[in-house]
């Protein structure tokens, strides 16, 4: 019920107990939603810092020390 609802497997698994992950999804991988994956995505988009828009050349590398 979890799974079809949108939990993610791996914390389904951790509450089952399950040794390995691949144990949940042989099990009970046809609970999964497939329309979405199963995973609800409740993020937001990501945004680009001020620093990389401002540059001409778009980048997918984000500064993560002020350098």
């Amino acid at each position: 019920m979890q799974l079809s609802a949108g939990v993610h497997f791996m914390q389904v698994s951790q509450w089952l107990g399950h040794a390995h992950y691949s144990l949940t999804l042989d099990t009970y991988g046809d609970w999964i939603p497939s329309e979405d994956g199963g995973a609800l995505n409740n993020l937001p988009e990501p945004t680009a810092p001020e620093s990389v828009a401002a540059e001409s050349e778009p980048s997918n590398v984000i500064q993560l020390f002020g350098r």
